[in-house]
């Protein structure tokens, strides 16, 4: 059991780290999927309660709740969409089909704008920003290959 637990443990390191490193790419940066914080802590809690006495144990515990609060981060790289959650988030812009960007406004008066990615084949992305819709929109179709569609959707 313990030699198991170690090797979940380097795998799960492996994944902190190539998280990290995709994030630290990040030139626009999403709002925080708070549902991964809340599903770590969630899985964790479970994890946690079947005890044992292992410095193994313990580690994994800790890397996977890393792994769970820094898979809330996202946003878009220099060529690449680095999605939400732990499995297949890093996605080459070159793959990209289209992008959808709906701009919204919430009951308090915040403004906020949804962008939805759609890669090849059928594979969407969908995060949420800040930032105001013009700013967004340029340094999306800086970003983004010049065949790839843009489009702008009002909320009715």
């Amino acid at each position: 059991m313990e030699i198991l637990l170690t090797v979940l443990d380097v795998v799960l390191l492996a994944c902190v780290g190539y998280n990290v490193y995709w994030q630290s790419q990040i030139e626009v940066h999403a709002n925080y999927a708070y549902m991964q914080m809340f599903w770590g802590v969630v899985f964790a809690l479970l994890i946690a309660s079947t005890y044992t006495a292992s410095w193994a144990y313990v580690v994994f515990l800790a890397l996977f709740v890393l792994l769970n609060v820094s898979a809330g981060y996202g946003g878009i790289a220099s060529d690449r969409v680095v999605g939400y959650g732990m499995f297949q988030r890093v996605l080459r812009l070159s793959t990209l089909a289209g992008v959808t960007i709906l701009p919204v406004q919430t009951v308090r008066g915040r403004q906020l704008v949804i962008v939805v990615f759609a890669f090849n084949p059928r594979r969407y992305v969908r995060m949420t920003f800040r930032q105001p819709l013009e700013a967004l929109t340029v340094k999306i179709r800086q970003m983004v290959p010049d065949n790839v569609p843009v489009e702008i959707q009002q909320v009715q």
